[in-house]
């Protein structure tokens, strides 16, 4: 009878070890893509001025519930061009944003100024209810997994 027992633990112990093989290793992670690509800042109307690369902020937002996601500030490379590069996560819906960098992390929901507190999440400053949607835009992107797209923004 003990044989028996002992039988069935190692043959469940095994049976177990193979489970945990068939998973892979990283199934928990979040998988990532990069999007990457120039800014084009066309010249400003008569008075006023048009800003410089280091004056954008390049952000990926979740098309669900327009959370932060990523942010980067674009660089001017040796032949002058705005440049941006971000990681953001794959098979998700994500919207890309180009803005001077004192409107970044401000958003307006129903009407309502919401301003974006340290963790990237938002705190209305007025009562509203939120919304989940998903807008299909000529801004929302989708990635494949390690996937590296160009998409050129403008100002």
């Amino acid at each position: 009878m003990v044989l028996t027992f002992f039988r069935t633990a190692v043959g469940a112990v095994v049976v177990f070890a193979i489970a945990l093989g068939a998973i892979p290793a990283n199934a928990g992670t979040r998988e990532l893509a990069t999007a990457q690509g120039t800014i084009a800042i066309p010249e400003a109307r008569p008075g006023l001025r048009a800003p410089s690369c280091s004056e954008l902020v390049v952000e990926a937002r979740d098309a669900l519930d327009n959370h932060l996601i990523a942010v980067t500030q674009p660089n001017a490379d040796e032949a002058g061009t705005c440049r941006y590069a971000l990681s953001v996560p794959a098979q998700s819906a994500v919207w890309l944003r180009l803005q001077p960098v004192l409107a970044a992390g401000v958003r307006v929901v129903n009407g309502a100024t919401v301003n974006v507190v340290g963790s990237g999440h938002a705190r209305p400053s007025s009562g509203s209810i939120g919304l989940r949607f998903t807008v299909i835009a000529p801004t929302t992107y989708f990635f494949a997994p390690n996937e590296q797209k160009t998409i050129s923004l403008s100002y």
